[in-house]
């Protein structure tokens, strides 16, 4: 029977470590931020930031294990050339994804499907549907106007 407050495995734990040297403060992660918009603007090529907003699910005793869940949920939906981390701590996660071939309205959507299915797939649905994803996109023609 696995218990959530049993001992995790080896691997879990490699999980975790790994999920923290590559899921940043949000310091950093707004640094990252400034960074690619700065980049947008020399290379012209847009970008994508999804939000996570998982402030909506108490914290409570599980709270913890919960964030480390979103994280490899996170991790498990994007490639290395992806920026992860808090846009809010322990309120909002984020991911940068760069270097996309093209941010459409069809690309966007396939993004989001993927998480919100990696979330209700990893999730019980209680916790699953409070769960808020929204993509915001930068560098587009519109964005550059500001």
């Amino acid at each position: 029977m696995n218990n959530i407050l049993s001992k995790p495995s080896k691997t879990a734990m490699e999980v975790v470590s790994h999920s923290d040297s590559i899921f940043h403060r949000a310091t950093q992660f707004h640094h990252m931020l400034r960074i690619e918009r700065k980049r947008i603007s020399r290379s012209k090529k847009p970008f994508l930031l999804t939000l996570v907003d998982i402030s909506t699910i108490e914290s409570g005793k599980h709270h913890g294990y919960m964030i480390e869940k979103m994280k490899e949920i996170l991790i498990s939906c994007t490639r290395e050339t992806d920026i992860m981390g808090w846009y809010e701590n322990n309120r909002i996660m984020g991911i940068i994804f760069t270097e996309m071939a093209c941010v459409d309205r069809k690309s966007i959507e396939k993004i989001t499907r993927k998480i919100r299915k990696k979330i209700d797939d990893n999730l019980n649905a209680e916790l699953a549907n409070k769960i808020v994803i929204s993509p915001h996109v930068f560098g587009l023609l519109e964005d550059n106007k500001d």
